[in-house]
């Protein structure tokens, strides 16, 4: 069921980046669509870089997490809520 869920979030965002590029409304005229700008395409590469640090840090196998945050946006958010916040990765984390 959770895999629905971020399965259709991952719609509905990439919905609304067409919305938003197709519209033709400038980010200057409205303070709504320069914030949805900044969420829909400047968030994703900062989450992306964010996980590619926890997964090598982290992780026994990087590499599926890496090319998992290289190639689809909103990846991050994913791994915060399915691996990182419930502790999968673990309580006593050692420093690599």
């Amino acid at each position: 069921m959770k895999v629905l869920l971020y399965v259709a979030l991952g719609f509905a965002a990439m919905a609304a980046a067409a919305l938003l590029i197709t519209r033709g409304q400038a980010p200057e005229s409205n303070p709504a669509v320069a914030v949805a700008f900044v969420a829909l395409f400047a968030v994703p590469p900062v989450g992306a870089f964010w996980m590619m640090y926890m997964s090598i840090r982290y992780e026994k196998k990087p590499l599926p997490f890496v090319l998992l945050a290289l190639l689809i946006p909103f990846t991050f958010l994913w791994y915060y809520f399915e691996r990182v916040r419930p502790g999968k990765l673990g309580r006593n984390r050692d420093l690599a």
